[in-house]
């Protein structure tokens, strides 16, 4: 599954732009949150990601790798923004 310019996620907090970028493991895309209009990105797994039959495993790297990220305080390190499942596709965000 990838998500395409336009959509929502989130009942509509979230509206993506576009496809920043994406290997092996995830994309990334740029998104607007629709309540204050401020640009963020969104993490999930890379549509390859999604087929194989690890896929449950591999979700639970994605969200641990969010919640490892937000124990980080640092300039150069992202701040997790929120964690959240769209479907059955877990993502998170943080502000750009």
């Amino acid at each position: 599954m990838s998500w395409k310019k336009g959509q929502a996620l989130q009942n509509e907090k979230y509206i993506i732009q576009e496809v920043l970028g994406g290997g092996g493991f995830g994309v990334t895309y740029r998104a607007v949150e629709q309540r204050d209009g401020k640009p963020v990105a969104i993490k999930t797994l890379s549509p390859l990601r999604q087929d194989q039959p690890e896929f449950p495993k591999l979700q639970e790297k994605l969200i641990q790798e969010a919640f490892r990220l937000a124990k980080c305080s640092h300039s150069h390190i992202v701040e997790v923004y929120e964690v959240f499942q769209e479907a059955e596709l877990w993502a998170w965000s943080w502000n750009i």
